[in-house]
């Protein structure tokens, strides 16, 4: 059975920790880089003899060595991971990891992070699905690795596997494929709203976010307008939008 350790990481507001899930002999995302929160995770971890990772990014990675240092683990992440430490497994698409307490299927599901994978626990249908959906706050894509329409086609891809999704940030989400649906859904009606603001002329991104996202409390604009870059990307790739010299998108 999974079990998992909420840990108080570096992350994004209005998240404030990653979960640390361990199915058997395995970890995944020790992420804290405080010693208090490296301390409670090895005590709750046991000894452990593998770290598998869903992705890179540094609030997903922080407990990584000092879990490394008192249990000697093997670190396990994709093959397209770019990781500060060394990694003594890469993974790819389909493999198979036995934690002695189950078997875990990699996904690989790229959009949000080079070499996301998540995992499928083969006996009960759960994904621990990283930062692909979020029980807590949104998913941000940050380009060049953050790409609307792969990220998109990686949702498409976790659809019809049903299950549980078991998130990074915030509580498991019971109705995985309804989930799944509407973060698609969603994202294409956010595309949908970008290219209507585009409707009165040329605008850059923060322009764009500040119509989009008007009346949305507490949101950073400036985050916003990252967001809103890959949905002009979207749109620019399927010829619907132009990208001008000055920064600025009018539709095509």
């Amino acid at each position: 059975m999974l079990d998992v350790l909420p840990v108080r990481t570096p992350t994004v507001p209005p998240a404030t920790h990653t979960n640390c899930y361990r199915l058997g002999r395995a970890v995944i995302d020790p992420a804290s880089p405080w010693p208090d929160e490296q301390e409670r995770l090895a005590a709750w971890a046991g000894p452990v003899d593998t770290i598998l990772l869903t992705h890179h990014h540094h609030d997903h990675v922080g407990g990584v060595a000092d879990l490394v240092a008192r249990t000697g683990a093997r670190v396990f992440a994709h093959a397209d991971a770019r990781l500060p430490f060394p990694v003594d497994v890469r993974l790819h698409d389909g493999d198979v990891v036995d934690t002695g307490a189950g078997l875990l299927r990699c996904l690989h599901t790229p959009g949000h992070a080079d070499g996301h994978l998540c995992y499928r626990v083969e006996d009960t249908g759960d994904i621990v699905a990283g930062d692909m959906v979020a029980g807590h706050g949104t998913i941000v894509l940050i380009e060049p690795e953050g790409h609307l329409a792969t990220y998109i086609a990686s949702l498409e891809r976790l659809l019809p596997l049903g299950g549980r999704l078991l998130p990074a940030h915030g509580p498991a989400l019971e109705d995985g494929p309804a989930t799944l649906a509407q973060y698609v859904a969603h994202r294409h009606a956010r595309t949908a709203q970008v290219a209507a603001a585009l409707g009165g002329g040329p605008l850059d991104p923060e322009g764009i976010a500040a119509i989009v996202y008007a009346g949305v409390p507490g949101v950073h604009l400036g985050l916003a307008a990252v967001q809103v870059r890959t949905h002009l990307t979207w749109l620019v790739e399927r010829a619907r939008v132009r990208a001008h010299a000055d920064g600025t998108y009018a539709l095509e």
